[in-house]
């Protein structure tokens, strides 16, 4: 791993973290990001229901490093394997501006990746900016991970994570280097979080105004936004995962960043790095604007394409 690997992995108390100094300015965004947090919860529930029999889905919780205190997970195991058998992971973390609590809105996600590949699934839940800004959501995935790792059999561990989500996997990643988070899958992640609050994109559900929000609720003042666990596009590629893929829509404001941050590795040497583009789709893989005509399945062929990425990378660390 990279210099920085060591600094990552020794873990800080939760109880040194900043908070945002009270001020008008958080009162502001507190109270907008509330605004949102209802509406968007309130046309998208927070768990959609999905059926898949193949699949065992139960939720729980594992152990926060702060006494007393839990973090949410959503197991999906396949129902061919035993209680018991050591499966690859997949720990996943679901997106949303790092704002709104989301946990269960890939379900149909996880349980896919959990019936067609036949591994163990993990949806881990994380706090939300801006009452726990950077670095306490990210803390909470490394609790969770670390906790897996000592306590699940398993064969390997990858992660993956939809966009704010996607940015939480690669954080992670880093912070457990190469050696413990063999693979990561991020789909339109937020790679360099100064450069995505600067873009200009007709995205409708991302307008700089709302990567400037979002940018002030996660990094308090202060904060280097080079850090590679903020920023992984600042990372180099000896702390990276062996295997990485990376999706988004050329629309997509956080495309130019994440292309840039993958044709740099890709220079550098890393071993398997992909980065997918896909022209006229915006966030989430969704078709804009007149020439995206028959684009509505991308955000599907997209999740089977980084399954066959990850399904590929363990099967080559484990010499099958």
């Amino acid at each position: 791993m990279g210099s920085n690997a060591a600094v990552f992995t020794s873990a800080s108390s939760s109880s040194m973290n900043q908070h945002h100094p009270w001020s008008l300015h958080y009162l502001y965004i507190w109270a907008y990001t509330r605004l949102l947090r209802f509406l968007v919860l309130r046309r998208f529930p927070a768990s959609p229901p999905y059926e898949n029999p193949k699949v065992v889905r139960t939720e729980g919780t594992v152990p926060s490093r702060e006494k007393g205190r839990a973090i949410r997970v959503i197991h999906y195991r396949p129902v061919s394997a035993a209680p018991e058998e050591a499966l690859p992971i997949l720990i996943n973390f679901h997106g949303a501006g790092f704002i709104i609590p989301r946990l269960g809105a890939e379900q149909e996600f996880c349980s896919t990746v959990a019936e067609r590949l036949g591994w163990l699934v993990i949806d881990c839940d994380y706090r939300k900016a801006p009452e726990y800004p950077f670095p306490w959501g990210l803390e909470d995935a490394e609790d969770a991970a670390l906790h897996i790792l000592e306590h699940v059999p398993h064969k390997t561990i990858s992660t993956s994570g939809f966009s704010s989500g996607g940015s939480i996997a690669l954080g992670l990643a880093i912070v457990l280097g190469p050696d413990r988070i063999r693979s990561t899958a991020a789909f339109y992640p937020s790679t360099n979080i100064d450069a995505d609050t600067h873009a200009q994109s007709i995205d409708p559900p991302l307008p700089p105004s709302f990567l400037r929000h979002i940018r002030a609720c996660y990094v308090v003042p202060g904060t280097s936004i080079t850090d590679p666990r903020i920023s992984p596009a600042y990372a180099s590629k000896e702390e990276l995962p062996r295997h990485l893929w990376l999706g988004a829509g050329t629309v997509d404001p956080l495309h130019d960043a994440a292309k840039v941050f993958m044709e740099r590795i890709q220079k550098e040497g890393h071993p398997d790095a992909v980065f997918r583009s896909i022209k006229h789709t915006g966030h989430g893989f969704v078709p804009l604007g007149p020439e995206s005509a028959g684009l509505q399945g991308k955000a599907k062929e997209m999740r089977e394409e980084a399954m066959a990425f990850l399904q590929k990378s363990v099967q080559q660390d484990l010499g099958m």
